[in-house]
């Protein structure tokens, strides 16, 4: 019995094991996706200072109805 015990015991740690090394893929996994998230909205601001930019150019020149 007591190898039965032993057994029981060594597959939940390597159970727990497990769904730690899932834990921790997931927690990258949500790091680089707050990475992505933070690099489309950096995108997302220097477009629309760029759009400003060339409005601002346009208006200076008055070569459009900006």
């Amino acid at each position: 019995m007591t190898n039965w015990f032993d057994a029981a015991i060594n597959w939940q740690k390597q159970l727990l094991d497990t769904q730690r090394s899932a834990l921790e893929a997931g927690r990258h996994a949500t790091d680089a996706g707050a990475a992505l998230i933070a690099a489309q909205e950096a995108t997302r601001r220097a477009g629309e200072a760029n759009m400003a930019a060339w409005q601002a150019w346009a208006q200076l020149w008055r070569a459009g109805p900006w």
